[in-house]
């Protein structure tokens, strides 16, 4: 059966189970949600198609099948592709649903059935899937051969399957949470009265990721100016402060996920992406994406606030609410013209305005339709998941990411007019006259003069727009996103999603490969941007009761060696090729780190004499990962952690080992 491909939903669409929407469910403090009436389960089922078994698969270490393996189980396959800002917002319900019903017979498979070429990779796939953090495993639907077995019609697309293998039904777009609750409870009351559940579900490894040397886990944006440098440490939660000679000056944000305020070490985010800089005033503001929130980071208190959003996902594409009563939905990008703030509003559509001075905030461009159409403000405008804004005087550029677009905003009438792109699936890689130009998938611009820099991202590569011959151009990036290709003259790119000129340097976020690269405009020379002192930091990400407590005597006057010796799973290995580091932090943060790049255990750490004092504590980190020995491609990254209390003694060992059972 032959289906059309539809565009991502962008609001809660009806259901095709026959039964109501427990849309007004209250949920305890353990997320449960309770009072949720049972629904009408349909009795005349057809039998699910099987998964072809050549098709690939990720996050998981084998293929999974409905008449074997997953027998029994109630199974909930979502159809998604990982460009689409309404797949990454089921996500939470679906983490919901694992964690509610761990150790039951329930199954999320991810099916990737992909709208851009791009996608179709099932290694590209991988990453996406460690940078939304997915815990199931997910079959690549190659030419979307299994979405057409199924009659799916748009992403995201949710279909239930019984434990005798039969489909029950299906829910498109978002909002479902606790619709999709309320059927898995009752087939697993249906199976366990029928007597076919299994008694547990399936068990797989999911695929882990070897972190960077680099420090930086998917950072998304990076905004630059002067002597400062501002990076979206994205999978870290947290914001990157750096000189621009690479020395790291602050770190804003514990690395924990969560909305909480506060200072830099107590302050949560959740996927930060774009941010903007008042020098004037050392306030940084930022996007907190998966928060839908927008956050305010004095940089001389050292402090982060909430300033508007209320921490929960809206469907409002109006707005008119002031600051943390106003309900936001995936802000992805900032710009800052004076008191007003501009935001990439890219759940709904649209452009927003912020008023730092009342706090009114509003939806300023785009219906709320997912299109392409010129306009003006929210009357005619339509717009597809804005995702990377650049101002110039009264032009707001902003890449337009689902309509493969660079548009433009006229600050002072709402205008919309489009430079590159034609439509929902108009997307590839040409260059020339605007009118010939395609791009796939662009998340960032930076405009520099009369030239428009664009991340097309899709295609691992950043184009220069020339505005006034209305002429692109390669400018960086091979297109290639192997390191392995990659040379003095020619910059391998993967993903690459934001942007920001300052001078004649451009800084690229090259996402997928956990780096920010410079790139001089006018050379077109390249290096990778090297943060100094980040590795330490990462010690912050763990929780206080993970480190062990040990006390270590030491000899005044004697340096004092610590053993660090970790004991690794039976049956792995240390990964040789991953990058292996250790930090060691005292009460007033002061520290000591190195990376080693090819690394064995154990590790021996000296410290000086000149360091040691009685009764002080101490914190070392140790960052590494392992492989399996029977599956070489299965990695997992771990820290291991030590809190050390030095006692002066007057006969001690100058060698302290320290080992740990890593789990």
């Amino acid at each position: 059966m032959l289906v059309t491909i539809m565009s991502c939903s962008n609001s809660p669409q009806r259901t095709a189970f026959p039964f109501r929407k427990a849309a007004d469910a209250p949920h305890t403090d353990a997320g449960e949600s309770t009072n949720m009436p049972k629904p009408n389960l349909p009795t005349s089922r057809v039998r699910a198609p099987e998964f072809p078994s050549e098709f690939a698969w990720v996050n998981t270490d084998r293929p999974l099948r409905l008449k074997e393996e997953l027998r029994g189980s109630v199974v909930v396959l979502d159809f998604w592709t990982y460009c689409c800002i309404n797949c990454m917002h089921i996500l939470p319900d679906l983490e919901y649903i694992e964690h509610k019903y761990a150790g039951k017979p329930v199954v999320i498979i991810g099916v990737h059935s992909a709208k851009f070429d791009n996608e179709s990779d099932h290694k590209n796939i991988l990453s996406a899937v460690h940078r939304y953090d997915i815990a199931h495993p997910v079959i690549v639907d190659q030419d979307h051969e299994i979405w057409s077995a199924y009659g799916v019609n748009s992403w995201p697309t949710l279909m239930v399957i019984d434990p005798e293998g039969k489909v029950v039904g299906a829910l498109s777009g978002e909002g479902n949470r606790e619709v999709l609750d309320g059927v898995i409870a009752a087939l697993l009351e249906e199976g366990s009265e029928k007597g076919t559940l299994a008694a547990a579900p399936p068990e797989f490894r999911r695929d882990s990721r070897v972190p960077s040397l680099s420090g930086l886990a998917f950072p998304g944006k990076i905004h630059a100016k002067g002597d400062r440098v501002f990076i979206a440490d994205s999978n870290h939660d947290r914001i990157v402060v750096a000189d621009s000679s690479g020395n790291v000056l602050g770190i804003v944000g514990s690395g924990k996920k969560g909305k909480r305020d506060g200072a830099y070490s107590e302050a949560e985010f959740d996927n930060p992406q774009g941010m903007v800089w008042d020098e004037a005033a050392n306030l940084l503001y930022v996007a907190d994406t998966d928060n839908h929130l927008i956050r305010k980071v004095d940089l001389s208190k050292q402090t982060v606030e909430t300033i508007c959003g209320t921490g929960e996902q809206v469907y409002d594409r109006t707005g008119g609410g002031l600051g943390r009563a106003q309900g936001l939905n995936s802000p992805w990008d900032l710009a800052l013209q004076g008191n007003t703030l501009y935001i990439a509003m890219a759940g709904p559509h649209q452009l927003w305005t912020l008023d730092l001075k009342t706090m009114l905030a509003k939806a300023w461009a785009g219906s709320g339709q997912e299109n392409i159409i010129d306009g003006v403000g929210t009357r005619s405008a339509a717009l597809a998941q804005p995702s990377g804004l650049a101002l110039s005087g009264n032009k707001l550029y902003f890449a337009d990411s689902e309509v493969s677009a660079v548009r433009c905003a006229n600050t002072e009438t709402s205008e919309v007019t489009t430079l590159i792109g034609s439509g929902l699936f108009d997307f590839g890689d040409q260059t020339g006259h605007f009118r010939a130009s395609i791009l796939q998938h662009p998340l960032g611009v930076a405009v520099q003069n009369e030239i428009l820099y664009v991340a097309d991202t899709y295609n691992h590569k950043v184009k220069k727009l020339d505005l006034i011959q209305k002429q692109s151009s390669d400018f960086a990036g091979s297109g290639n996103p192997n390191f392995g290709e990659e040379s003095e003259t020619s910059l391998s790119l993967y993903e690459p999603g934001g942007l920001c000129v300052d001078g004649n340097l451009l800084y690229i976020a090259d996402t997928n490969h956990d780096r920010i690269i410079k790139v001089d405009t006018d050379t077109r020379t390249w290096s990778v941007f090297e943060l100094k002192g980040l590795r330490a930091s990462e010690t912050q990400i763990m929780e206080e009761s993970q480190f062990r407590s040990v006390e270590v005597g030491f000899r005044k006057g004697s340096d004092l060696k610590l053993i660090l010796n970790p004991q690794l799973p039976k049956g792995t290995h240390l990964n040789a090729d991953a990058p292996l580091a250790y930090a060691v932090t005292d009460g007033n943060g002061m520290k000591m780190e190195q990376v080693i790049e090819k690394g064995k255990l154990p590790v021996e750490v000296t410290l000086p004499a000149s360091s040691l004092r009685n009764s002080e504590q101490l914190t070392v980190a140790l960052f590494l990962a392992y492989c399996t020995e029977n599956d070489r491609s299965l990695c997992v990254p771990v820290t291991v952690g030590w809190k050390l209390t030095l006692i002066e003694k007057d006969a001690s060992l100058e060698r302290v080992e320290l080992t740990a059972d890593v789990k």
